[in-house]
């Protein structure tokens, strides 16, 4: 039987798919003796390059804040948000077939898989999915623009509390947490931004509403979390897809058989 719509879909039984010392240095640690020299340090301003009208000479050299964070812009194709632009029902489904078939197709060609159509499928993958979900979904652009205006303002109070080097002082530090944790930050909405410092030595950011996170950035990449409603769309989405990988792959082996 042939997929021609959701309603089909959903009440057709179908088989999902599964994804997918160091070496202590025993270096002897040498001590050198220091010997005092008689030579006059007046006469041998060769070994520091200055003089004496440049002693306390104000540089000119501006330090880097270490809070600056480069926060990329969301990737709004693969981000469901109330709002999307999406194809119509019968539309999608056709967009999601063609894509089952290459997948199937991939899978089937292993011994010659391009990276390069892996990361496209991957990528389309996900355009696709985050249009399926975007129905039920709150409004994360508006929802990040807001937290980018907290977010500024916030990392604007870190820059001014930071020492000429870039880092906080022990007494601001300490300030800056509340038990421990980085101190939440309040938006003109009912959410909140809470900061975490990240690997990078910057700040990364998880937006809350109402106990949910909708938004949250790694390494500054923007990435989602799901509400029960838009995780219930996902897995519909994800059933629907790789019954269609299914179908795709069964083709093939049949068109194969005939081919022998």
């Amino acid at each position: 039987m042939k997929i021609t719509n959701f309603s089909q879909i959903q009440s057709t039984s179908v088989n999902t798919a599964s994804n997918d010392t160091k070496k202590k240095d025993n270096q002897t640690h040498l001590t050198e003796t220091y010997i005092p020299t008689t030579k006059s340090t007046q006469t041998d301003n060769s070994l520091w390059n200055y003089t004496p009208h440049e002693i306390g000479k104000q540089t000119n050299v501006k330090t880097a804040s270490m809070f600056s964070n480069d926060l990329t812009t969301p990737d709004w194709d693969v981000l469901p948000t109330k709002g999307k632009q999406v194809p119509s029902q019968d539309e999608l489904i056709e967009q999601m077939k063609a894509l089952a078939r290459r997948t199937a197709k991939a899978a089937n060609d292993s011994t010659h898989r391009n990276n390069d159509e892996n990361h496209a499928i991957n990528r389309q993958f996900a355009i696709l999915r985050a249009q399926y979900i975007s129905p039920v979904s709150p409004d994360r652009q508006a929802l990040h623009q807001q937290a980018m205006k907290a977010i500024k303002q916030f990392e604007a109070e870190e820059n001014e509390n930071a020492t000429p080097l870039g880092e906080l002082s022990l007494v601001t530090y300490l300030s800056k947490r509340d038990g421990g944790i980085e101190k939440n930050i309040a938006m003109s909405t009912d959410g909140i931004v809470k900061p975490r410092q990240n690997s990078l030595g910057g700040y990364d950011y998880e937006v809350v509403v109402g106990g949910q996170t909708l938004l949250t950035s790694i390494n500054g990449k923007w990435h989602y979390g799901l509400t029960p409603a838009e995780q219930q769309k996902k897995d519909e989405f994800n059933k629907i897809y790789w019954s269609f990988v299914d179908q795709a792959k069964n083709e093939l082996k049949n068109l194969s058989n005939q081919q022998e």
